[in-house]
């Protein structure tokens, strides 16, 4: 029988999480409160989840009292990314961004009831950090049971490889699966325990090696809105060399950041439409940038039921999904913190 679950979602975004919740098809689950301090994060979330109490306000403006009130018994959370980021200088606890982080984690303790089931996300790197130390060893003195994971959504037979790190944290007497109980432990490939939460949720049993999709069934087909994302001249003459190009029957994609469609390096695949790619002459390629709905559907954010608000830019909505997770991959997870416990 499944629990219910009363969901707090913080660092709540443009609501990746939320979505993951609905995804799991859940029966008896809501989210009772989102928190973001972000104006623009809070605009897309209330613009698609108008009846879930938000509050645009940083999280250190919360006392363990109204954390209380707020009656929740699940917490799924994706903390600011960028001071463990590889890329970045990695301050780690030191970075003015951890800083609701840190006091979050001085909150727990003081809980009347903390919450049953934990999920947090984040980049690659957040698991060799001290904020990282100080959070298992506040979840232990909580008598959490926990599992870490390293994974990527091509994992999940999504074509894309954002790697990032998963912590999910349930109170004990509840216990994960044996071959995923592993504290010390971040678990890098597809547990047998995690891949049947994938098959439950794809809706039928799949092979062990789950089949990655082309990007084709990801893409978006007015022509008129495509070529306004095709890659400037300017841009082919300095960038060509570098750029991961994919074509529509790639089972592949780079991560896609806050910085794409305006700083052509590092920051994710950009579309070939047909033709071979000519490095000798950059000018006549077919290339365009995946456009921002079709980051989104790599993304997994329903189609149906994720919006960006109308007035919103393309470089918006590109920061928006950079800063956000994989739906589809968050929502085995949620499967797996719930499911195959034992007392």
């Amino acid at each position: 029988m499944e629990p219910e679950l009363k969901v707090l979602e913080l660092y709540s975004g443009i609501g990746g999480m939320h979505y993951a919740l609905l995804g799991a098809n859940l029966k008896n689950c809501e989210v009772v409160c989102s928190v973001d301090i972000s104006p623009a994060a809070s605009l897309v979330y209330k613009h698609n989840f108008p009846g879930t109490k938000h509050w645009e306000r940083s999280i250190e403006g919360f006392s363990a009292k109204d954390f209380d009130n707020m009656g929740f018994n699940t917490l799924m959370m994706s903390p600011p990314c960028q001071p463990f980021t590889r890329v970045g200088l990695q301050k780690d606890i030191n970075d003015p961004r951890t800083r609701s982080f840190i006091y979050l984690m001085k909150v727990l303790p003081q809980l009347s009831n903390p919450p049953t089931y934990i999920l947090m996300e984040n980049v690659k790197g957040f698991e060799n950090s001290k904020a990282h130390d100080m959070f298992l060893q506040v979840l232990e003195q909580l008598e959490y049971s926990t599992a870490q994971f390293l994974l990527t959504p091509k994992q999940f037979g999504v074509p894309n490889s954002r790697l990032r790190y998963y912590l999910l944290a349930k109170r004990k007497p509840l216990q994960f699966p044996d071959e995923v109980n592993t504290p010390n432990e971040v678990i890098e490939t597809m547990p047998q325990a995690l891949q049947k939460c994938l098959n439950s949720n794809a809706g039928k049993e799949q092979n062990e090696k789950h089949t990655i999709k082309t990007l084709e069934n990801y893409l978006e087909e007015a022509e008129s809105t495509l070529k306004e994302h095709a890659l400037t001249e300017k841009t082919l003459l300095r960038y060509l060399q570098v750029m991961d190009i994919v074509t529509p029957r790639h089972q592949s994609s780079t991560c896609f950041t806050k910085s794409y469609g305006y700083y052509a390096e590092g920051t994710g695949s950009v579309l070939n439409m047909g033709g071979e790619i000519k490095m000798s002459n950059p000018l006549h390629n077919n290339l365009r940038y995946f456009t921002a709905r079709e980051v989104a559907n790599i993304m997994c954010f329903p189609k149906d039921k994720f919006h960006f608000p109308e007035n919103f830019t393309r470089k918006q909505k590109y920061k928006l999904l950079g800063n956000s997770l994989n739906v589809y991959v968050v929502s085995c997870l949620l499967k797996l913190l719930i499911t195959d416990t034992k007392r």
